[in-house]
């Protein structure tokens, strides 16, 4: 391993250990290439999502999330990757690989419409959204891991779930009573399907597991709980 790649490891790892610490205890689950490939993914989550609270207009986001696009471009094709150590560590796992690129392509798509601050009218829009962000991820995860198309699917509607669960009641406080039993409808459909998954794809969806505990606790932080939950989902396939 390079330096340059080491230190877009350590980096990625470290962002997502602050920012989303579910995903970074899943993904010490998961063997060191797939671990790196899942950091890098949820590296780039943090960094598109975050974007809108960094511009002041929505051009600028357009801006910066085209960056992002033509960056991940350049690794798919098999360039170099630009002076960013999300991007270094992407060109250096199973994240450059071209499957994803239409995938990660709509997720930037989907990621536009916080920018332009238009908000959510029903628990199924933000659903959708979610669907189209973090379930979509979650689902290149999966893929990522070696989950076939079944498990992937079921990755998506659990991300959104998974979502709506931890930042819903936040990015649409108008929704806040029809969020919890929507996303719970959402993940009972999906939870018997992630089961199914075979040992090495589940650090791929550990965090998913987590959902249930968001729609009990909210927002609030329950780390014991949280580590004990994830030790039973990798050992016994509980979600």
């Amino acid at each position: 391993m390079t330096e340059t790649s080491t230190h877009g490891r350590d980096h990625c790892s470290t962002l997502v250990r602050r920012q989303d610490e579910d995903r970074w205890l899943a993904a010490q689950y998961a063997k060191t290439p797939l671990r790196g490939a899942l950091l890098a993914l949820a590296a780039l989550r943090i960094e598109l999502r975050r974007i809108p609270s960094q511009v002041s207009e929505p051009q600028l986001g357009e801006i910066r999330l085209q960056w992002w696009r033509e960056g991940l471009e350049a690794i798919q094709a098999g360039g170099p990757p630009r002076a960013h150590p999300v991007l270094e560590t992407a060109a250096a796992t199973m994240l450059a690989d071209k499957r994803w690129a239409a995938h990660i392509d709509a997720v930037i798509d989907a990621a536009a419409r916080p920018l332009y601050g238009e908000g959510f009218s029903t628990a199924d829009d933000l659903a959708g959204w979610f669907r189209e962000t973090d379930g979509a991820l979650d689902a290149i995860g999966a893929l990522m891991a070696g989950a076939d198309e079944g498990v992937a699917d079921a990755a998506a509607k659990a991300g959104a779930a998974f979502a709506m669960a931890r930042e819903g009641r936040v990015m649409a406080p108008n929704l806040t009573e029809d969020i919890v039993p929507y996303a719970e409808r959402m993940y009972k459909v999906a939870a018997p399907e992630l089961s199914k998954a075979a040992p090495e794809v589940a650090p791929a969806l550990l965090h998913l597991s987590l959902t249930p505990v968001y729609l009990r606790k909210g927002e609030r932080r329950a780390p014991l709980r949280k580590r004990m939950k994830l030790f039973s989902a990798m050992a016994f396939a509980r979600f």
